[in-house]
């Protein structure tokens, strides 16, 4: 199933949003802040950041099965105004055992996140787990290499091509995972499919980089997803996501993949885990049932990601609402520190 909304336009040399469609559905602790009368004014006050020269890129970003049916993939790919894909990541999530040694859950699993698992169980992210995971592949499987590595092959595959041009059945040097293929096709439907689209740009002919982390942005019941695509110390693209379990019952509400699968042996009765910006509409119009928002979730994250381009990681850290034209959560600082941490990650 195709995920996402609709795209921002990007006008090579700026950054400029048209504001975006959406909505989203809503939790309590996401009341947004008024902006003062100034839109200009608060505008004028946001930090410096660097022009674009070179062009634009956006990510896509993009939710799919990728391996059995209890866990979901993510993958968020880097593409040039051409369509060449010159970046990026995939993790995915699964639910442990709680008490499974070495594993470390999701930001605020140790918080009021977790009222959303089974008992006994916790969300891990693959990537974040790598040592613990792959320790299990070795034990379970005989794996002579790393999850990480296996991922970290399939992904430098797909750069300086197209997607059209990859082909999930192509050998992947390095790579040892049985489901490699699956893991190569989620690259190519997020280049093709994937709608939740972050633009950017490009500042310079020198090489770009990726990174991404799960982190804290938003009060106890959520974990956010950020990965960004760096240049030069700079954020030429930042694409943002928030996960939140809701209640199963919602009506129009889309679930992370196969939550209607094996995954959902993680849940608590009567949840689900769904992505805001898949679900900007639902959360949207409860955020302005509950706090008079007018502003839907998506088209201040985008607001907040735009805001970011074009910054060096000691400019973003001092991005709030009242520096981001369009934007009007409260947490706007905590969606930025989490790119922010994503900046540092780039490798």
């Amino acid at each position: 199933m195709e995920q996402g909304f609709s795209r921002r336009n990007f006008l090579k040399g700026s950054i400029v949003v048209a504001a975006g469609v959406a909505g989203a559905y809503g939790m309590a602790g996401c009341t947004p802040q008024k902006k003062e009368p100034s839109e200009t004014k608060a505008a004028e006050t946001a930090p410096e950041k660097a022009a674009a020269t070179a062009g634009a890129v956006k990510l896509v970003r993009y939710y799919a099965p990728a391996h059995r049916d209890n866990s979901f993939g993510q993958a968020v790919v880097a593409l040039s105004e051409d369509g060449t894909i010159i970046g990026a990541s995939v993790d995915e999530y699964e639910f442990v055992d709680a008490s499974a040694e070495g594993f470390v859950g999701v930001p605020n699993s140790d918080a009021a996140f977790a009222e959303g698992y089974a008992s006994g169980k916790m969300l891990i992210s693959k990537l974040d787990n790598n040592d613990a995971y792959s320790a299990n592949m070795k034990a379970k499987n005989n794996a002579t290499q790393t999850w990480g590595a296996s991922i970290d092959a399939v992904t430098k595959s797909v750069v300086g091509k197209k997607a059209e041009k990859v082909s999930a059945t192509d050998a992947v040097s390095g790579a040892t995972l049985v489901d490699t293929a699956k893991y190569v096709g989620l690259i190519v439907d997020a280049a093709t499919k994937g709608q939740i689209i972050a633009e950017g740009a490009l500042f310079d002919d020198s090489a770009v980089t990726i990174g991404r982390v799960n982190g804290k942005a938003h009060g106890e019941k959520a974990f956010a997803s950020a990965v960004v695509v760096a240049q030069s110390g700079l954020i030429a693209a930042a694409s943002i996501d928030e996960f939140q379990f809701m209640d199963a019952s919602t009506d129009g509400l889309v679930p992370v993949p196969n939550s209607d699968a094996g995954l959902a042996a993680g849940y608590a009765e009567g949840k689900v885990l769904a992505s805001k910006s898949v679900n900007s509409e639902l959360y949207s119009a409860l955020m302005k049932e509950k706090a008079g928002s007018t502003v839907p979730w998506l088209t201040s994250i985008e607001s907040t990601e735009d805001s970011l381009v074009g910054m060096k990681a000691d400019e973003a850290e001092k991005v709030t609402t009242d520096t981001v034209s369009g934007a009007t959560l409260v947490d706007v600082a905590g969606y930025a520190k989490v790119a922010v941490e994503a900046l540092k990650a780039t490798k």
